[in-house]
């Protein structure tokens, strides 16, 4: 009876037999500690490159902003202006770096999603035909690696039954 007071239509969805992959980002998190390790020592590549051309810009740029700015006929309030903007471009260098190692970070999430997900998707499959179930096949989604894997293991399983 409600259905027919409503304007909406009644909703029949058929049944599906594909299995739906919804993306969230509780989603990403396939084998934690794998992809914990991952982003880390991309992280930590970015953070050592980071510091170290830092490191290099700011000193060898301080050095010779100061011969500069102190052998200037300049009045010293503009050569502490000079030196204030110079501190502002390395702050800004600075935040941009962050931002970019943050934007690495993330794309490293995805990245190792990309290789957890299969390594998951092998892992179950593997105990299945531990158990016994010999038709069990690995089903990789579009974006994920070690597709030439999964094939020559189901060709492989394949075999095996053909054997049988």
């Amino acid at each position: 009876m409600s259905n027919l007071i409503s304007n909406k239509p009644p909703s029949h969805k058929p049944p599906s037999n594909k299995p739906s992959y919804k993306r969230s980002v509780k989603n990403l998190w396939i084998n934690p500690s794998y992809q914990r390790k991952y982003i880390f020592w991309v992280t930590l590549t970015g953070l050592i490159l980071i510091f170290s051309y830092s490191f290099i810009f700011y000193f060898f740029t301080k050095e010779n902003y100061a011969i500069l700015v102190d052998l200037s006929p300049m009045t010293d309030e503009a050569k502490q202006q000079l030196y204030k903007e110079m501190y502002q471009i390395v702050g800004l260098l600075i935040i941009g770096s962050i931002l970019f190692l943050s934007l690495v970070s993330c794309i490293g999430l995805i990245y190792s999603h990309r290789t957890a997900g299969p390594l998951y998707h092998f892992k179950r499959i593997f105990y299945e035909v531990k158990n016994g179930n010999l038709s069990a096949r690995v089903k990789l989604r579009p974006k994920d690696d070690f597709k030439d894997v999964a094939q020559a293991f189901n060709e492989m399983m394949d075999s095996l039954k053909i054997q049988k």
